[in-house]
């Protein structure tokens, strides 16, 4: 039988649960260091966020999802708020995490601003018998200037059990310094599970897997597809 090269989109099922993913995307100026491909570190997450939401489109399960995101240097801006996947249009949308930054790195700014609107999602939640939870997927490649904070509003946001953070520390080929290893140290105190929750990455592609990894586990369907 001849092959027509459609694809057909898997047949969407109903609602059975409703996670809401935030991301929280570093825009500090180091984020302008060349990544693989001679992109930049920035442009490496804004396309591996498009081919993670990609990958979304083509899942039975994209109605029990919805998403935000959180860009932060010094200080923090929400430039999507929570919203239904399929009402995202993310093709049109920036996730260059550069825009409108390039300072320096404070995440306990940005992990501040996603607690309110986990806090906002969960206590607002229908009463309709749907699990409802979120996972804050954190991204970083620079040393907050003020780590101790981090830590502790990250300790105050997993106190809820229904709030997941999953970090990833974007790093460079070839960079074991101290300072490095500090970074590294700090976004695993700050994910949920050191093990499950956190990876070293080098690209937007390791940075969507993970990324994709996280929302699976987080959410309890195994794979998104």
């Amino acid at each position: 039988m001849e092959q027509t090269g459609l694809i057909i989109d898997k047949p969407e099922v109903p609602r059975t649960f409703h996670q809401l993913g935030i991301l929280v995307l570093d825009g500090s100026g180091s984020m302008n260091a060349t990544g693989r491909g001679q992109l930049t570190k920035a442009q490496e997450v804004e396309m591996g966020v498009k081919e993670l939401f990609t990958r979304f489109d083509g899942s039975s399960k994209k109605s029990n999802f919805s998403f935000s995101c959180i860009k932060f240097d010094t200080s923090s801006t929400t430039t999507l708020q929570p919203t239904p996947f399929q009402e995202i249009d993310y093709f049109s949308e920036n996730f260059n995490p550069l825009d409108g930054k390039g300072r320096g790195t404070h995440i306990f700014e940005a992990l501040n601003e996603a607690k309110k609107m986990a806090e906002e999602f969960l206590n607002n939640a229908p009463q309709d018998g749907l699990r409802h939870s979120v996972v804050i997927l954190l991204m970083s490649d620079g040393l907050c200037f003020q780590p101790e904070t981090t830590i502790a509003v990250a300790d105050n946001i997993k106190l809820n059990p229904s709030v997941v953070i999953a970090s990833a520390y974007f790093a460079e080929l070839g960079n074991s310094d101290n300072e490095a290893t500090e970074i590294k140290n700090l976004l695993q105190n700050v994910s949920t599970n050191p093990v499950k929750y956190y990876a070293t990455v080098y690209d937007g592609e390791a940075l969507r897997k993970f990324f994709e990894s996280s929302i699976s586990q987080s959410a309890g369907i195994g794979k998104i597809n």
